[in-house]
């Protein structure tokens, strides 16, 4: 009887023994577990870039939107078998103007943006600008959040940005900026401050920084004139919501070539085309040290009653205008 009461001590001791070995190695697992969320946790936060001074404090109404291009991406969950799937939230992207408004604009009429493109093409682009990877008719956002119809050139080497005349079809003004001066391109929502009175565009758009990371000056900042903005950014043009890829003019059932040529055109408008062609181009220099994040765009504007009478009236596109034509 004794030596059975001994051989069930021992046998328990070392269950006991085993139980608490095993606790202690998943206390370790959970500890190196927290421990490596922290460490991701603090990288996230250390790699989330400042959009622009202030930009990296936005209000929980942004959280909504998806990281990448909404249109075509969804978020996967992981998620238990009993719960209800997740839906991805995706931002709601406001039509500009209708059909019969858009019809104003001197761009929407067949062949203006070719021709004008490939005119800048031979004037402005030289051999020793890069190979000619794409070009694009964008809306440019300006730092006062004024919307401008330009020409967009890219190569190799440089983005080119082109103020062109669509009545007299010439070209008014241009600035070249070179792919390895970048240092940030941020591609995302665009958004305001939280203390911004300014209503939501519900848009996305690509911006193009050289910065290095600096808060803009005083005198850049509070100056509508200032060419010294180290900043572009761009969103997609309103004509682009009004290219239907599956019908033409000229045949309500359109052959697969007459398609595939709709959409080769409407990508013209697409900034969602130019920031990936953008995106191989900085991957494919070697110099470059540019860096690419998929976070909200902040428009740095509060009362913004001037941009919002300047956009409301497209005073920075050419258009058809009652008698007149600016």
């Amino acid at each position: 009887m004794s030596d059975l009461m001994d051989d069930d001590l021992e046998l328990r001791v070392g269950t006991l023994q085993l139980s608490t070995d095993n606790a202690h190695a998943d206390n370790r697992r959970d500890n190196a577990s927290e421990s490596n969320t922290s460490n991701r946790n603090k990288n996230q936060l250390n790699a989330n870039p400042s959009v622009l001074s202030g930009a990296d404090s936005l209000s929980s109404s942004t959280s909504s939107f998806a990281g990448r291009d909404a249109r075509t991406e969804g978020t996967i969950n992981s998620r238990q078998p009993n719960e209800e799937p997740e839906r991805t939230v995706y931002p709601r992207y406001d039509v500009p103007f209708n059909r019969e408004n858009i019809k104003d604009f001197f761009t929407f009429r067949k062949g203006v943006v070719e021709n004008a493109i490939q005119d800048c093409i031979t004037a402005l682009l030289f051999p020793e600008d890069g190979e000619y990877l794409g070009s694009w008719l964008l809306t440019e956002i300006t730092l006062w959040d004024n919307e401008k119809e330009r020409i967009v050139l890219l190569t190799s080497r440089l983005v080119m940005t082109i103020k062109y005349d669509f009545i007299a079809m010439k070209q008014l003004d241009f600035k070249k900026t070179y792919l390895d001066e970048l240092d940030t391109i941020v591609i995302g929502e665009l958004v305001y401050p939280p203390s911004s009175l300014v209503p939501e565009r519900n848009l996305r758009g690509v911006r193009l920084m050289w910065n290095k990371g600096e808060p803009l000056s005083l005198k850049t900042a509070w100056n509508p004139f200032s060419q010294d903005v180290p900043f572009l950014t761009f969103a997609s043009h309103p004509i682009y919501w009004h290219k239907d890829p599956e019908r033409t003019k000229e045949s309500l059932y359109p052959s697969e070539q007459e398609r595939e040529g709709s959409l080769e055109e409407r990508a013209m408008y697409d900034m969602e085309t130019f920031a990936q062609k953008l995106q191989r181009a900085i991957e494919l220099m070697q110099t470059s040290v540019c860096c690419i994040h998929h976070s909200p765009i902040v428009i740095q504007s509060y009362l913004g009653v001037t941009s919002l009478l300047h956009n409301k009236i497209s005073l920075g596109f050419f258009k058809v205008r009652g008698k007149f034509s600016f």
